[in-house]
């Protein structure tokens, strides 16, 4: 199984970068960028993090690939 995610279309399209989105939800740019790459799976917290922040559901970012 795979997490994959839609972060950078999101926060590109909102024009918010990187290190203001690790920033805003409390992670380190570099754990916002390896995931943004599909570098390992993120945390719940994480995705609950980053939906909450772009005011989206978390199923509208990450998707479940098998």
């Amino acid at each position: 199984m795979v997490v994959t995610n839609n972060i950078r279309e999101i926060r590109e399209q909102r024009g918010i970068y990187q290190n203001d989105l690790a920033a805003a939800i409390g992670f380190s740019t570099k754990t916002v960028s390896r995931v943004e790459r599909g570098d390992g799976a993120p945390s719940a917290e994480f995705m609950l993090r980053v939906s909450k922040y772009f005011n989206m559901l978390v199923e509208d970012v990450f998707h479940v690939e098998e």
